[in-house]
Parts: C-alpha cells; structure tokens; sequence
C-alpha cells in the first residue's frame, strides 16, 4: 500500500465569541470593534464638532470605527488573509533585519 497524505477537514463554520446585531464575531474581530469604539469615543472628547447639525457635525466620529471594521472584515485577495495581517506582514517584511549570505572576495575588509 502506498503512503498519503489525507487531506485535513477544513469546516467553513466560523469561530463565534460573541454575537452584535446578527453579527457573529470572532476574538479578534471583537477586539478590533472595541478599539474602534474607544478611539471614536476619545476622538469625540478631544475633536469639537463641525457645524450645528446634529447628524453631520458628529459624522467624522465615526472614521476611527470605520477603519478598524474595515481592517477586520475585509480580506486581501490573492492571500485570504485579513487585511491587518496582510499589512502587518508586509511591513514586517519591509523592516525586517536583511542578512547577506553572499560576500565578495576581491573586496578586503577594512577594520
């Protein structure tokens, strides 16, 4: 009998922690909701509100939110990967540390 490899079950149901509005979210998804919330929240104490309409002075409140829904719902997509951590890699990979595996010989070390 040949050896192989089988291929693992992968199930499509989600990890739930907790569920708002229908919405069922994981642990990271409710930690990116809540850092969006404290940041529309200190936003609103330290920014004065635009104009003396109640909904549109308070419209720029929401951007922080916004961008913390986006960075965890969205997928980057040839990778699947979470936007956050598609970022998060890619600037990891920008910073990190390079190491040369290649020196060249007709070049003598100063020192």
């Amino acid at each position: 009998m040949g050896r192989y490899h089988p291929i693992p079950y992968q199930s499509k149901i989600r990890e739930k922690f907790i569920s708002l509005f229908g919405i069922g979210l994981s642990l990271s998804q409710t930690i990116w909701w809540a850092i969006g919330l404290m940041l529309s929240y200190r936003m609103s104490k330290v920014v004065p509100r635009i104009g003396s309409d109640w909904f549109y002075s308070r419209l720029h409140y929401v951007i922080p939110f916004a961008v913390c829904v986006f960075l965890c719902h969205t997928k980057h997509g040839p990778t699947g990967l979470p936007v956050w951590k598609y970022v998060l890699d890619v600037v990891r990979l920008r910073l990190r540390q390079r190491k040369f595996l290649y020196r060249r010989q007709s070049i003598p070390e100063e020192g």
